[in-house]
């Protein structure tokens, strides 16, 4: 079995950072350096909440 990396930080995602899956995958669209690539970016639970955490306005959304 191919082991699991966080993109950011670079650990292996354990069993916990695997069940949240914290997973980003898109096309890139024009307007950036990336246009036209695909990216698959994993993160572990750490590198979530510290991406959340500098977030100007939040992305997330509680109770739903």
């Amino acid at each position: 079995m191919q082991k699991e990396i966080c993109n950011h930080c670079g650990k292996e995602l354990d069993l916990f950072d695997l069940q949240q899956n914290f997973i980003i995958h898109t096309e890139i669209g024009y307007g950036s350096i990336y246009d036209e690539d695909h990216v698959h970016l994993r993160l572990c639970n750490d590198c979530f909440d510290a991406l959340v955490g500098e977030c100007k306005i939040s992305p997330i959304t509680e109770g739903v």
